[in-house]
Parts: C-alpha cells; sequence; structure tokens
C-alpha cells in the first residue's frame, strides 16, 4: 500500500530503480574483467616459475614474482572460472540498459526520449561484443594450454629453453625454436583488444545511465 504514494511522488522511482541495476551489474562485471586481465598477466608470469630464476631475483621484481607465485590458486581460479561467469554478467549488463532505454523512450523529457533510441543498443552491443570475446578466449585459452604443453614437453621444465637473460641469441633466433600457434597468441592480443572494445562500450553506456539517474534524482 506505501508503494503507491511513493511512485506518486517520485515520478522517475522505475528510472532509478533500473538505473542503479545498472550500476551494479556493470560495476561487477568490470571489476571481473579487471581481475581475469591481472589474472591472464600473471598466469604469463606464472610460466617462469623455476627455483633457478625465482631465487636469482631480488628487489620489486622478485617480491612480486614471489607473491605471484603464492596465490597460484586464486588465479587460476579467476582465470579458468571468470569467462563463465563474465559472459553471464556482460549478458544481464547489456540486457539492464536495454531495460532502462526502453523507460527513457516512454519518458516526458524529449532528451531522454533521444538517448534511449541509442543507448539500448549501444548496451547490447557492448555486451554482445564482451561476451562473444569470452567465447573465443575460453576456447584459444584450451590451444594455448596445450602450446605451453608442448614447449615443456620438449624440455626438461617450463620454458627453460628459452634464454632469459637474452644472452645467448636474439628473440628471432629463439622463437625459431619453438612452434607457433596463431589462435595461441590471439588469446593473449587480439581477442583481449576485442573484449576491451566492448568493455568500453558497456562503460560509455553505464556513464550515460549513471548521468540520467543523476538528473532524475533532482
Amino acid at each position: 500500500m506505501n508503494a503507491m504514494p511513493d511512485q506518486a511522488e517520485n515520478p522517475n522511482a522505475a528510472l532509478l530503480r533500473h538505473g542503479r541495476r545498472v550500476q551494479w551489474i556493470a560495476g561487477l562485471c568490470f571489476a571481473l574483467l579487471f581481475l581475469m586481465g591481472v589474472s591472464g598477466l600473471a598466469s604469463i608470469t606464472l610460466l617462469h616459475d623455476d627455483r633457478l630464476y625465482t631465487d636469482s631475483m631480488q628487489g620489486v621484481e622478485g617480491a612480486t614474482l614471489r607473491t605471484v607465485i603464492a596465490l597460484r590458486g586464486v588465479i587460476g581460479l579467476i582465470h579458468a572460472w571468470g569467462g563463465y561467469l563474465g559472459i553471464m554478467l556482460a549478458g544481464f549488463a547489456g540486457l539492464e540498459v536495454l531495460r532502462f532505454a526502453r523507460l527513457l523512450r516512454k519518458a516526458e523529457r524529449a532528451d531522454w526520449r533521444g538517448t534511449g533510441r541509442w543507448l539500448g543498443p549501444l548496451g547490447v552491443l557492448g555486451g554482445l561484443v564482451v561476451m562473444a570475446a569470452l567465447v573465443l578466449l575460453l576456447a584459444s585459452g584450451v590451444s594455448a594450454r596445450g602450446y605451453v604443453r608442448q614447449i615443456s614437453a620438449r624440455h626438461s621444465d617450463e620454458l627453460s629453453g628459452i634464454d632469459r637473460s637474452r644472452a645467448l641469441g636474439s628473440a628471432a633466433e629463439e622463437r625459431k625454436e619453438f612452434p607457433r600457434s596463431e589462435f595461441a597468441e590471439m588469446h593473449v592480443k587480439e581477442l583481449n583488444y576485442l573484449m576491451a572494445a566492448g568493455a568500453i562500450l558497456l562503460v560509455l553506456a553505464a556513464s550515460v545511465t549513471r548521468r540520467i539517474e543523476l538528473e532524475a534524482k533532482k
């Protein structure tokens, strides 16, 4: 019975409610994508988990590497399962932006109605791009894992065949000793750019949503 007077006093109540949902879901999605990016960088660092290598490192680099090694379990969990959760959050974020945009198209203000016409497609596009990038990252991650195992099988330990000091040869000469995997390389390059592009679209949609939410509170 109390909900009716509240909605009568604040005609933008539904808009504010959906705006908050967009902020929460988009925020969780961005935080997860950030953690996945950090865990991806950390997983590359873990390839150098060699006692002969790590024990000789001192200072900030040594402390950072030993911290990453100590957090191996958490990093592996985020990197392995974060993609599945990210797909769901990106999808929810896109849908919530679309619902918010539908409310804008019914608003009394002409500028809000104009924003609602393009905000919904923007949010959906951003969510779809992030979801597609994460699906491809999951698939290419299998290829990248197999690539690392293939290299590891050639040597006594992981990547021990690479001259880490680069004192014995150039980078081009070192790469000749290892097989190439274009799909695995996409896992750490192009697909991350695609995910970043989708995240930027969602950030823009969330920013516009926040601006309108603040205007609706006045």
